[in-house]
């Protein structure tokens, strides 16, 4: 087994050549400071859309929440007194007067009248009372005397005032 000095030099000259590609003193990566930058930048870029989302969440939900809570408020603060009911002939009809005892505005939307053989609804658009304010309807209404009619109110909120005449 002869060595061959000539191809031993070549193969010492391409093996430097190798660990000088590889070795750790030229390494080319990223520095320490720079990624830590690159990773601390992107880590506050998510906390600010987080954040910002949390916040846009948490508006909307304390909007409706104040919305909900003004619409049930208001409900509770509604209240409606039927001051007069009374019958009259030629033609038969009714007539309902009613005052707004409450300390909100309200707006009676129907009212409905039902004895033993009929019930009768009638819609109003134009039913809007004022705090302390007054309202009266009159409708043709077929009754007979002596007769119980049960006679419910509604206004736009949902609430409902009933009251129980005889005729």
């Amino acid at each position: 087994m002869e060595i061959d000095m000539k191809n031993l030099s070549k193969f010492k000259t391409f093996k430097n050549s190798l660990s000088g590609e590889f070795s750790t003193k030229r390494r080319r990566g990223l520095s320490t400071v720079v990624s830590t930058a690159i990773l601390m930048s992107s880590m506050a870029i998510m906390g600010v859309m987080l954040v910002g989302w949390s916040n846009t969440n948490l508006f909307t939900q304390q909007a409706q929440m104040e919305d909900s809570f003004n619409t049930k408020m208001n409900k509770l603060n509604e209240s409606l007194m039927i001051e007069n009911v009374w019958f009259g002939t030629s033609p038969n009809v009714v007539n309902v007067t009613m005052n707004n005892v409450g300390t909100v505005g309200l707006n009676v939307t129907s009212v409905q009248l039902v004895n033993s053989t009929d019930t009768l609804l009638f819609l109003y658009t134009d039913g809007g009372i004022d705090p302390s304010g007054d309202f009266s309807i009159q409708e043709t209404y077929n009754w007979n005397s002596g007769e119980t009619v049960d006679l419910t109110i509604t206004t736009n909120r949902g609430n409902h005032f009933v009251i129980q005449e005889v005729t």
